[in-house]
Parts: C-alpha cells; sequence; structure tokens
C-alpha cells in the first residue's frame, strides 16, 4: 500500500464522517426550528409546501453554524476509529509519521474551511434576506401586536446619526426623518428634519424639511420640499428596517468604509468582518485538536480519555470564540484581538499536545 492511496482512503473516510455528523447535527437543529414555527406556518395556510419552504430556506443558516462542530466530532471519530483498528500502525509501519497523517488530512479540511465560507460568505446571507421577506409577507394581521409601538430606526451615515420613526416595505418611502450633522470632533453642528420622504430617480426628495444650523446665533430655515443627497438605496433601508444576521464580506466591507449605512455600532461589524475570515479556519483548529486521539495518548490513559479531552477543548474553544467575538462586538475589545486571539491560542494548544505525546 502506497502512501497516495492512503491519502485518499483518509481523505474519503474524513470527508465521509464530517458530511455524516454535518448532516445529522443540521436535521436534529432543523427538525426543533420546524417543531417550534410548524404551527405558526399551518395557521398562515401554507400548508405542508410552507413547511418544505420554510425547511429549505432555514437549512443554510443552521448548517453554517454547526460546521466546526462537525469537523470536531468528525475528526475525533475518525482518528479514534483508525487507532482503535491499528490501522495507525499499519499506516507508520509504511513509513508515515504523525505529522504526514496530520497533513494527509490537511486538504480535505481546507475543502471544508472553503466550504463554510462560502456558505457564510454566500448563501447563507441570501437565504436570511429570502426568509426575512417571506415571512413577512405571510404574516397574518392577528399576528402583529397592536400595543407594540413602531420602534424607529437608528443609523450612522458618515459621521451623522439618523433615526428614522418609519420604512415602507419597499424601503422607497420614509416617516419622521431626523439627522444630526457632527464635525470631525463628534460635536452636532446640525439638525435636520423631514415629516416624509419619497426615493426617486434623482435621490431622496423631502417634504415639510426643517434645518436648525447649531451654533451663535441659531439659524432655523423651513423648505417645503428639498433633495436629500445621500448615498442611501431603498435596498439600504429595507436591510435597516429588517436587518439580517448573517452579512456578506461585501457587504461588510462597504459598511466598514462608510459606503452602507449600519444600524449598529462600528466595532461591531469590524469583528463581524475578521468573524467572517476566522470561522473557516476553526475547522483546521478542530482537526489539530482531534489528532492526538490518533498516537500516543493510547499509551498515557486509553483512547476514550482523548477522546474526551479532545471534546472537551474543542467545545471550550467554540465558547471562548463565541464569548470574545460579543465582547468585540461591543466595544470592549479590538476587533482582530477578540477574533484571532482564540484561533490562535487553541491551535496553539493542539500543536503543543501533538509534539509531547510524540516526544
Amino acid at each position: 500500500m502506497n502512501r497516495s492511496t492512503i491519502t485518499r482512503y483518509l481523505t474519503r473516510t474524513f470527508l465521509m464522517r464530517v458530511l455524516s455528523v454535518l448532516i445529522a447535527l443540521s436535521a436534529l437543529l432543523q427538525l426543533l426550528d420546524l417543531l417550534d414555527a410548524a404551527s405558526t406556518v399551518l395557521e398562515r395556510g401554507l400548508g405542508g409546501s410552507g413547511l418544505i419552504y420554510y425547511t429549505m430556506i432555514r437549512l443554510p443558516m443552521v448548517v453554517e453554524r454547526v460546521v466546526p462542530l462537525a469537523v470536531l466530532i468528525g475528526s475525533l471519530s475518525t482518528l479514534w476509529t483508525f487507532a482503535s483498528t491499528n490501522e495507525i500502525v499499519a499506516m507508520r509501519s509504511v513509513g508515515m509519521t504523525p505529522y504526514q497523517i496530520m497533513g494527509a488530512l490537511l486538504p480535505a479540511a481546507l475543502v471544508v474551511a472553503l466550504a463554510h465560507f462560502i456558505l457564510a460568505d454566500q448563501v447563507a446571507p441570501r437565504a436570511e434576506r429570502s426568509f426575512v421577506t417571506w415571512w413577512a409577507a405571510t404574516e397574518l394581521p392577528s399576528e402583529a401586536k397592536k400595543d407594540d409601538p413602531v420602534k424607529p430606526v437608528w443609523f450612522r451615515l458618515g459621521d451623522d446619526v439618523v433615526r428614522i420613526a418609519a420604512i415602507a416595505d419597499d424601503g422607497r418611502t420614509i416617516e419622521g426623518l431626523e439627522m444630526v450633522s457632527r464635525d470631525a470632533q463628534g460635536r452636532a453642528i446640525g439638525l435636520l428634519s423631514a415629516a416624509r420622504g419619497e426615493h426617486r430617480a434623482d435621490g431622496w426628495h423631502l417634504t415639510d424639511v426643517v434645518r436648525t444650523r447649531i451654533g451663535e446665533p441659531l439659524t432655523v430655515t423651513r423648505q417645503a420640499t428639498t433633495l436629500w443627497d445621500v448615498d442611501l438605496s431603498p435596498n439600504n433601508m429595507v436591510d435597516l428596517r429588517k436587518p439580517t444576521e448573517n452579512i456578506s464580506v461585501h457587504r461588510l466591507l462597504r459598511i466598514v468604509r462608510g459606503n452602507w449605512a449600519g444600524g449598529e455600532s462600528p466595532a461591531f461589524y469590524a469583528t463581524r468582518l475578521h468573524s467572517t475570515y476566522a470561522a473557516p479556519l476553526a475547522s483546521l483548529v478542530m482537526l489539530l485538536l482531534a489528532a492526538p486521539v490518533a498516537h500516543g495518548m493510547r499509551r498515557r490513559g486509553g483512547a476514550m480519555g482523548s477522546l474526551a479531552l479532545g471534546t472537551v477543548i474543542g467545545l471550550v474553544f467554540l465558547l471562548s470564540s463565541g464569548i470574545l467575538s460579543s465582547m468585540g462586538q461591543a466595544g470592549a475589545l479590538p476587533a482582530v484581538v477578540a477574533v484571532w486571539s482564540p484561533l490562535i491560542f487553541f491551535a496553539a494548544i493542539g500543536g503543543a499536545i501533538m509534539v509531547y505525546v510524540e516526544g
């Protein structure tokens, strides 16, 4: 048996295990989600086709979240099976070192990471936007809570802060506009308010406009109509009215650069941007954390102990990544530190354990 045959065998087994775990976890979470929403879907008269559409449109968002955990469980299962059946011994007998065995699995892990990135960057954001639009369009009048007031939308537009009382479903009409203009030091220098706004071919047309210049003296100017010269498309308004959790890299870059308005803080979007790049690399960390299961640990307490150790460390990695990411989004930590520090730290832990058990 040559090394190329072993590499193909390792790759095929690893990908099949990861895919099996991914399907199982996704099916379980999707089932729980569907059980919670099935009554609402049926009450809206959408029937069986509505249940199928709900399941399919929500599936990319569910799968995207469980990929790292599926890689961890799949890696542990694959390597534990190889170790328990002495296949690792057979591989080492043909001259493959433990590092070469893990290197043979690396291309497969990179494929999973690339697929995860495409899913998180392209598929999940589109699926969530389609779901939000469909879910809102099929809502029954009886589901709306009449006693709940309509919440205004707040967002940044460059250095300015904007408040809009109501945005139409298509994003082409707004009501209750207030925009506070600020200077480079963040001090308010002006206030623009309008009762209504409508998007036309040449931009936003505001009615019942009041402009206030803050200074000495205070100047107030009233206009019946005016053109609001801002780079805000109706699609941007729709995103502000009903924001989605999944955001593509292209959209995040536009928000960070100020070319697209967002309703959260700059720290939030900077952290999300780094997370989109870093999340697929978690699959490589998970493979590294599972590596000791294949060798070395069996001589120091059994394969079950190393299996449990890999599971615990992997779950702690996911937990710490989530906590630090939340701190980064809140502005408590720099985005780079919040996102990349757990990835680097646990990769170092996995590497150190692997070197230790081989030493």
